[in-house]
């Protein structure tokens, strides 16, 4: 370096953040497991310090590979290599299995089926040895023994002794181990915990007289064993666990964290996932609407979803051009409806998806079926994506998702976008309706009298369409089926 050159260092900060991300996961590949019949990758959420920028949804319909993903996870951050049954291996996919978790740095670990083939595996590494990959898991089933034995498991002890279970939704047998634990940092856990549940019942381990032991609830004088509580307070007990005592740089994956959660409490664990996921990987797995954190994509969160197809489970992920564009439709203050919990729960449906241009054309479309006794095979789209020059925006990201069916619907006066939309979504078919509006607007001083398909109450069918409306009706339903 010349003499008096000035070395610009970054940002301590910066070099920090970078430095994690290094040490983060970036993505596993599955092939073979259940329904993977090809190679599948998912990408994770990246934690760089802001909001939820480490966590990672996982939306689709049942059936459709999300707990299996789950499965994914769990296998490869086992002590030694699991053994898959039959039921498990794809065999359109060879009879075998091949499950790879890579880090940012390029390092990756991979579970393979033996070469001679069968239920036993073995790892290979790549820079990634199998006890550096500890995952913390927790499945969508989490009940357990309401009686137990004593045995205190710390966090590392626990993860290594949770192996996948031969069955699906095998109790977690092994958390009455945690729970000792749990009682020994019970502050630091209800700091937590309170987060959720607001105002916590005052709990303990209380040993029966036959000497097992079980969880004792306090509510202001009524008490209550883990026998007798509800599942939602036990389900949240167990997520509270796989957070209070991780460490920054973790992952975790929980499988539908909503189950048996009322929709206030699903709010509240979401705003915790988020909070957490400023600085660990958070991968969850969800049918909820109210996991979908659009503050979490802001800051480079990612959502996923699978789908079962002909040839097998696939994995469609939301680009980053695409979320970036979907954000500015968020932040619309004039239509904060576009997404809101409506459009939310598109992400949870199968297919056939139709989308207008606002609310009206929601309401009255659904009150011109109503009078004329007929229905559209398909699902709308919220209220509306808030004007047809968001159209593009919504229509990619179900693209980008792997929605195969779409319907788009323009009013005529909107016609000149049909060409644009036809050619880049190919897939999609684009109807205009014969009016400017879908109902009549009477003339004001700014505008004159627009003719629409319905008249202003809304009522009655403006009869010259009433040919145009069955056609169009026909025509959806023709490419819906």
């Amino acid at each position: 370096m010349p003499f008096g050159t000035l070395r610009i260092a970054k940002p301590l900060a910066a070099t920090v953040r970078q430095t994690k991300q290094q040490m983060s996961y970036s993505k596993i590949e599955i092939l073979g497991l259940r329904g993977f019949s090809d190679k599948q990758t998912l990408n994770f959420g990246q934690p760089n310090g802001n909001l939820g920028s480490g966590l990672t949804v996982i939306v689709g319909p049942n059936n459709s590979g999300k707990s299996t993903i789950y499965e994914a996870f769990r296998a490869i951050s086992q002590n030694s290599p699991p053994s898959f049954t039959e039921g498990r291996r794809n065999k359109i996919a060879g009879d075998k299995i091949e499950i790879t978790i890579s880090k940012k740095d390029n390092t990756s670990l991979t579970l393979k089926t033996e070469t001679s083939g069968g239920s036993e595996t073995k790892f290979e590494q790549n820079g990634l040895k199998e006890n550096e990959v500890k995952f913390f898991t927790l499945p969508s089933r989490r009940t357990f023994a309401p009686f137990f034995g004593k045995s205190i498991w710390n966090r590392e002890q626990y993860i290594s002794n949770s192996p996948l279970p031969a069955v699906r939704g095998t109790q977690l047998d092994n958390f009455s181990y945690r729970l000792f634990t749990i009682q020994q940092n019970q502050a630091e856990f209800n700091t937590v915990l309170s987060k959720v549940l607001g105002q916590i019942p005052n709990w303990y381990i209380e040993q029966a007289d036959n000497g097992q032991y079980y969880l004792k609830f306090n509510y202001n004088g009524s008490f209550h064993n883990s026998d007798g509580s509800g599942e939602g307070l036990l389900s949240v007990f167990t997520i509270v666990d796989t957070l209070y005592d991780s460490k920054p740089g973790d992952l975790i994956f929980i499988d539908e964290p909503e189950l048996s959660l009322h929709p206030s409490l699903q709010k509240k664990l979401n705003n915790l996932l988020v909070e957490y996921a400023a600085d660990r990987q958070i991968i969850i797995s969800t049918h909820s609407p109210y996991f979908i954190s659009w503050q979490s994509l802001q800051n480079g969160g990612r959502i996923s979803r699978t789908v079962k197809e002909i040839n097998g489970a696939k994995i469609y992920e939301l680009g980053e051009q695409t979320a970036k564009q979907i954000l500015t439709l968020i932040h619309n203050l004039n239509n904060p409806h576009i997404f809101g919990l409506d459009a939310r729960e598109i992400f949870f449906l199968d297919d056939n998806i139709i989308l207008v241009e606002g609310q009206e054309d929601v309401v009255f479309t659904d009150r011109i079926l109503t009078i004329k006794n007929r229905k559209l095979n398909g699902t709308f789209y919220g209220w509306g994506v808030g004007g047809a020059s968001n159209t593009d925006k919504v229509a990619q990201m179900l693209t980008d998702l792997g929605f195969k069916k779409v319907a788009i619907i323009l009013d005529n006066n909107m016609a000149h976008l049909k060409q644009g939309l036809e050619s880049q979504f190919k897939g999609y078919k684009i109807f205009c309706i014969p009016t400017d509006d879908i109902r009549e607007k009477k003339a004001t001083p700014a505008k004159n009298t627009v003719i629409g398909l319905i008249d202003v109450s809304g009522k009655v069918i403006n009869e010259e369409y009433q040919a145009d409306i069955d056609k169009l009706i026909d025509n959806i339903n023709d490419y819906m089926n």
